[in-house]
C-alpha cells in the first residue's frame, strides 16, 4: 500500500456517513486509495487495492458480509481477510487487504491512524441538539495546512470579507486563545466574556459559534492529499427546524457560506508553498498566535511519530 501522507497520527475525519450506502465508495485520502463499505450497520474501511493483481476494490460488489474484487471475484471480509478465492475454492490466508479503526460521529466518518491518545474521536458538544443544517463540499488545491491556518486566522477578515462577514471589524482589537495539546480555541475578546469563538480539535475538525444554541458553523479539513484538500462545510441553525421549509433556509445559508468561503479559497490558493512547515520564510505577528500553535504541533507530531517508527524499526 502506498505510503501516503506524512501527517500526524490520531483520529482523521474523512467523509461523511451519508456518502456511504449500498454500494462501495472508492476515495483518495492522505494520498492512499481507501474503500468504504458496509457490512449491516458496521462501516468498514480499507485499502482500494486487491492484494491480488491490485485492481479497485470499489469497482466490485458487496456479497453478503464480504466485498468482491471485480477482477477475479475475490473476497474479502471486514478485517480484510480474503476468505474465498473462486478459482480455488478456498480461502486464502496470505492475502489481506490493509484496513483501519473507523468511528462514525456527529454523521461524519473519522479514522485512526497509528496511536490515538483518545479511544474516540473528537466532537463538539456545541452541536448537540435540535440542529438542522445542509453540508456543502469544495476540493481546494493546497495542502490541509494551508486550509486549516485560515480558519485560524481573523485578521484577515476586514480584507478578504470586507462585503460580507468582516466589515468594520478591527483586526487590532483584543482577543484570548486557549492553546492546548487537543486543538486551539479563540474567543473575540480579552476575557471570554463572549459566546463567539472558534474551536480547532486536532486533527482537523474545526467549529465557529456565532448564536449559542442558535447558530454555528462546522468544517472538516480532509487531506486529500499532498495537494488537495476536501472540505465538509456545515451551518448549525434552529431558526427553523419544519421539514421542508427547513430546507430552504439551510439552502440559501450554503449558497451564502459558498461565497463566503470562495473569498478565502481565492487568496490561500496563492500561498506557496503549499505546506506550512516549508514556510521558512514567513514572519508570524501576534494576531498568528494560533498559527503558531498549530505549526508546533504538526511539527512535534511529527518528530514523535518518526522517531517512534525508527524505534520500531530498531527493534525488529
Amino acid at each position: 500500500m502506498n505510503k501516503g501522507m506524512d501527517i500526524p497520527d490520531g483520529w482523521w475525519a474523512i467523509a461523511e456517513s451519508s456518502e456511504v450506502g449500498t454500494k462501495p465508495l472508492g476515495i483518495e485520502r492522505f494520498g492512499i486509495d481507501l474503500v468504504l463499505w458496509r457490512k449491516g450497520k458496521e462501516l468498514v474501511v480499507m485499502s482500494d487495492t486487491c492484494p491480488h493483481r491490485s485492481a479497485k476494490l470499489s469497482l466490485g460488489e458487496i456479497k453478503g458480509d464480504k466485498i468482491a474484487c471485480p477482477f477475479h471475484g475475490f473476497e474479502f471480509d471486514s478485517c480484510g481477510s480474503c476468505t474465498f478465492v473462486p478459482e480455488t475454492k478456498q480461502s486464502a490466508v496470505n492475502l489481506k487487504a490493509p484496513t483501519f479503526v473507523a468511528i462514525e460521529r456527529g454523521g461524519m466518518i473519522f479514522v485512526r491512524l497509528g496511536e490515538a491518545a483518545e479511544p474516540a474521536p473528537p466532537w463538539f458538544e456545541e452541536l448537540e441538539g435540535n440542529y438542522s443544517y445542509r453540508t456543502m463540499t469544495d476540493v481546494w488545491d493546497t495542502h490541509v495546512t494551508r486550509s486549516v491556518e485560515n480558519q485560524l486566522d481573523y485578521a484577515h477578515l476586514p480584507f478578504v470579507h470586507r462585503n460580507t462577514i468582516g466589515g468594520g471589524t478591527d483586526p487590532s482589537r483584543p482577543v484570548t486563545f486557549e492553546l492546548t495539546d487537543q486543538g486551539i480555541k479563540m474567543f473575540t475578546d480579552a476575557h471570554k466574556d463572549t459566546k463567539t469563538f472558534f474551536h480547532l480539535k486536532f486533527n482537523n475538525i474545526w467549529m465557529l459559534s456565532i448564536l449559542p444554541g442558535r447558530l454555528c458553523q462546522f468544517l472538516a479539513f480532509v487531506p486529500v492529499n499532498d495537494k488537495q484538500t476536501k472540505l465538509y462545510l456545515r451551518a448549525y441553525q434552529t431558526f427553523c427546524t419544519i421539514p421542508l421549509l427547513s430546507d430552504l433556509v439551510n439552502l440559501i445559508m450554503m449558497q451564502q457560506n459558498r461565497y463566503i468561503l470562495n473569498q478565502d479559497k481565492h487568496v490561500v490558493l496563492s500561498q506557496k508553498p503549499l505546506c506550512v512547515l516549508d514556510a521558512d520564510d514567513e514572519k508570524l505577528y501576534p494576531s498568528d498566535k494560533g498559527i503558531a500553535h498549530f505549526r508546533e504541533y504538526w511539527r512535534t507530531s511529527l518528530e514523535a511519530k518518526a522517531k517512534s517508527q525508527q524505534t520500531a524499526t530498531s527493534n525488529c
